[in-house]
């Protein structure tokens, strides 16, 4: 189509051919249509893996059926990628030779002679059929898929320069990937009526205007993409993206390729990965962009990866260890037929990625990182350096919205100006928006500069190494200017001290995905004037106080840009709640810089602890996976900002403990237990007398060291506390739940509760035996003499419905099990009482009930899918009932059966369980696979 996309004889190309009432659906894979609808070309492709062939005869009998039982055409082609076998090139030439029809055929008779079925069917053709053959033609292309998508995107970068459109040269991959998916889904359409391709519609598209296509990036299904791309940048730096270019050539390679873009933040390195991916998207069938600022984030981003490429059900991901995943990656990008792209922007050591890095596949890695040291081992560095003066001068021409005689008569001043702020880019966007926002104009340049210089030597100590000094004066003087505009209010801040202050809390948290509502609650709204009962986030209503506006504020000085939307959480209907921002990484530094040593530092960490705290509490109670994840990354950053300004308080601790609990209730026992132990020291270190904060976390502890021993010894993590710990532990909760019995006795009942079930699950050494059976009774004797609260209501009812399910009372268990979820509860007991469901109904044989119920909590983000110790317990239990149900008959329940047996997909998953676990799972999926055979046998 490109082609011929300035033939004005050719209107159109029909994908899949002719409609298939004409009978020649199996003949034509696309034809060419004239302007008078005649069809001017009918092709068949036939593809042969690399390094197949095809032979003359075969190729000959393919013709043949296009001749006999396609339509009319002005040339009919057989287009393969396959190279000639025997006879091949001579029915090519003869085809080409333009013989007459009679002629043709008796050459054709000659040449196979020894395939009496060929010679057959040509004695047959009449007169009709002797004249389509000699408009036939055999094309042998011996292009891989590499070479013919470089050859496209340099015909699309010679028709879209031709009509003078821009960024032909940087967007040929995001177009030519566009193109082919356009292409697919005409083909996919099976009504046909989107079959017919027209060459305006192409020239439309080929067209399209250059920031349309840069920002379309993410938002088409061409090719699988896997997190958030930065914006592609808008002017070509040739020194970043050709030796990119260079690593990656394009070619039939099949192993996995390497490079790492090494420079400060704010030099462009996440940017020239941007542009390679504008460039190339059309090579790879995936592109994954892992976001590695902390640990937690880059697991985060591979479980993106997973979700994206359909590897198993979102829990089965969520509740890997690191080095599952990383396996799970590594062995679903093996499977991919095509290459693939993964960018690991933002590293910080090559320790932290490299085991995270596939080692084979056909793919290409692309790392960017600060640390010059990173690059240890294969693959090209490419050293990120400031832009070319001419580059610089483009960037701030942009900026300035100047057209192309403003931007040559003010030349001279665009240059000086680059010249000061060392054509570094972050400097460059910053320096630009303060003229633009300022109102200065280019005659007025040298004034800014001469303010830089000044703000440039009150800045020097404050400068990160490596940074010039005109990247942070150019911050602070944006940030200055927002400190001028700050008017007071007799009603608290206004706008701009607001906007102010939200930038100045972002610096103290991971740079994406930040929420905005959050930085507006952390700056005006006080946590201790809250709900005590109300335990979310603090989400600010626009009569309240216009967070749009105070973000703009922000935007207009490049400091901050837009993320995406906060994944979904149950209750949230204020537009707007789940916006986010990001922040880059040196400005965040800057502001820490510019904070330093400020006498209100603590009160405001402290108010922004308080925040994270609500904001990563509520989807915890409510087992929100993808919510607690971003809020994670946010929790863990503060923290190590706590430690290193050593500002221990209660408020700390209530988060670290918050934060230890999403990590406990996805199995890491071994992260949780430094959190738990970080949590303690926090609390004696603020002096705090919070003596229920100590009873929570000691009992978390004890709870840690017994539940490991569930699992089987290759997957027990090592840990800190030892058996005598857990025990003493135990003993102190004892000792405070006794003492709270008459003063707090809800308290009391539920520590007495949760101890009980805790000691009579457990699986612990027999050394411990005894002093566990003492503390049992104890806690027993306590429960006896507390009245009933409503949590222990709750459990009442949660052992009534196991019960039933143990007596197969399962009728019965599904009424108790509905019965407490109407009552609109949450958390761990929500996990167990649904677990319970599902089994309740496979029990009955309602299949359709408990498939929906399994895929709620599979596929819908605000299920309680937090809590892997009840996910484990569902798959096992419900594989046992399925399989059971089966073997009596009940063919329904193969469909649960597959539910549940996809869930874990792995062995690495299904050893996270018990050893009894392993066994019934493993049981269940072998009988899933064997019944799947037997019915395929049939």
């Amino acid at each position: 189509m490109v082609a011929v996309i300035d033939d004005p004889d050719v209107a159109s190309v029909r994908v899949e051919g002719p409609p298939a009432s004409q009978g020649s659906v199996d003949q034509v894979d696309f034809d060419v249509v004239g302007a008078d609808r005649a069809v001017l070309a009918a092709v068949q492709v036939k593809s042969r893996v690399a390094g197949g062939s095809m032979s003359g005869a075969v190729a000959l009998g393919i013709l043949m059926e296009m001749v006999n039982g396609g339509p009319a055409a002005g040339t009919y082609l057989l287009l393969t990628n396959a190279r000639p076998g025997a006879k091949g090139d001579q029915l090519k030439e003869a085809l080409s030779a333009g013989a007459d029809p009679q002629d043709l055929r008796d050459a054709l008779m000659d040449l196979f002679h020894e395939a009496p079925q060929r010679r057959d069917q040509l004695e047959r053709l009449d007169g009709a059929g002797l004249s389509r053959l000699s408009r036939c033609r055999l094309e042998y292309d011996a292009r891989d898929d590499d070479e013919i998508r470089e050859e496209l995107r340099n015909s699309l970068r010679a028709v879209r320069n031709r009509s003078r459109q821009g960024l032909g040269e940087q967007s040929a991959g995001l177009l030519t990937g566009y193109l082919m998916s356009e292409v697919l889904e005409r083909a996919a359409d099976v009504t046909g009526r989107r079959a017919v391709f027209s060459v305006d519609e192409l020239r439309s598209l080929v067209l399209v205007d250059a920031e349309s296509l840069a920002g379309s990036i993410g938002a088409y299904d061409w090719g699988l993409l896997a997190g958030r791309i930065p914006d592609i940048p808008d002017v070509r730096r040739p020194a970043l993206i050709d030796p990119l270019l260079a690593v990656f050539p394009c070619g039939g390679q099949n192993a996995t390729r390497r490079a790492t873009l090494v420079g400060p933040s704010g030099i462009g390195k996440s940017s020239a990965a941007a542009h390679y991916v504008s460039e190339r998207a059309d090579a790879y069938d995936f592109i994954g962009w892992i976001d590695c600022e902390t640990g937690y984030s880059t697991r985060a981003s591979f479980e993106r990866v997973l979700a994206v490429l359909g590897a198993g059900a979102p829990a089965r991901r969520q509740q890997m260890r690191d080095d599952q995943t990383q396996q799970e990656v590594q062995r679903v990008l093996g499977r991919l037929p095509g290459r693939w792209l993964l960018i690991f922007d933002n590293v910080d050591t090559a320790r932290q990625v490299e085991p995270w890095i596939p080692r084979a596949g056909r793919g290409d890695v692309i790392i960017t990182t600060l640390n010059a040291a990173t690059h240890q081992g294969s693959g090209q560095v490419v050293q990120v350096s400031t832009m070319e003066r001419t580059e610089s001068v483009d960037l701030l021409a942009r900026r300035l919205h100047l057209n192309e005689t403003e931007a040559r008569a003010g030349a001279p001043a665009l240059d000086r100006l680059a010249r000061e702020l060392g054509d570094w880019p972050l400097a460059l966007e910053l320096g630009a928006c303060y003229l633009d926002n300022c109102g200065l104009r280019l005659d007025q340049v040298d004034h800014y500069l001469d303010a830089l210089k000044v703000r440039s030597f009150a800045d020097e100590d404050s400068v990160p190494p490596g940074y010039p000094q005109t990247l942070a004066a150019a911050l602070n003087m944006c940030v200055d200017n927002l400190h001028q505009r700050v008017q007071p209010q007799a009603d608290g801040p206004g706008l701009v001290e607001v906007a102010l202050q939200m930038f100045y809390a972002a610096a103290y948290l991971a740079s994406q995905q930040i929420p905005a509502h959050l930085l507006v609650a952390a700056v005006i709204g006080a946590v201790e004037g809250l709900d005590p009962d109300h335990h979310g986030p603090l989400l600010v209503p626009p009569e309240m106080f216009n967070i749009g506006e105070a973000l703009r504020e922000l935007s207009r000085f490049s400091l901050i840009k837009n993320d995406l939307a906060l994944p979904p959480t149950y209750g949230q209907s204020l537009p707007g709640g789940d916006r986010s921002v990001a922040v880059n990484t040196v400005s965040q530094e800057l502001m820490r810089e510019r904070l330093k040593g400020h006498p209100a530092l603590a009160t405001a960490i402290d108010r922004l602890v308080g925040h994270v705290e609500r904001w990563l509490s509520g989807p915890l109670q409510l087992g929100e996976l993808e919510r607690v994840q971003v809020l994670r990354s946010h929790a863990e950053m503060l923290l190590s900002h706590i430690d290193h300004l050593e500002l221990p308080s209660e408020r700390a601790a209530l988060m670290c403990g918050n934060l230890a609990a999403t990590y406990y209730h996805q199995g890491d026992m071994a992260r949780a237990e430094q959190l738990y132990e970080q949590e303690l020291h926090y609390l004696e270190g603020a002096g705090t007398d919070n003596d229920a904060l100590v009873v929570q976390t000691r009992f978390a502890l004890a709870a840690i060291a017994i539940q490991i021993y569930e699992l089987g010894p290759d997957s027990r993590p090592t840990q800190k506390t030892t058996t005598d710990d857990a025990v003493a532990h135990l003993e102190f909760v004892l000792h405070r739940t006794r003492s709270w019995a008459v003063d707090y006795p809800k308290a009391a009942k539920k520590l007495a509760l949760d101890s009980v079930l805790l000691i009579r699950s457990s699986c612990i050494l027999e050394e411990a035996e005894a002093r566990l059976s003492l503390l049992e009774q104890a806690f027993t004797d306590l429960l006896s003499r507390i009245e009933p609260t409503p949590y222990s209501a709750q459990q009442q009812v949660l052992a009534q419905a196991e019960e039933c399910l143990q007596n197969n009372r399962h009728a019965e268990a599904e009424s108790h099990c509905r019965g407490i979820l109407d009552q609109g509860i949450s958390g761990p007991l929500e996990a167990e009482i649904r677990r319970r469901l599902v089994e309740a109904l496979a029990g009955q044989s309602k299949w359709g009930e408990a498939i929906a119920e399994v895929d709620y909590w599979r596929d819908d983000p605000i299920a309680p899918r937090l809590y892997r110790h009840s996910i484990i317990d569902l798959i096992r239990n419900v594989s046992i009932r399925c399989a059971t149900a089966f073997d009596d008959g009940d063919p329904g329940a193969i469909v649960l059966l597959d539910r549940v047996a996809d869930w874990p997909d792995l062995d690495a998953f299904i050893a996270m369980g018990s050893d009894d676990d392993q066994h019934a799972i493993t049981s269940a999926r072998a009988l899933r696979d064997l019944i799947h055979k037997a019915l395929q046998d049939r």
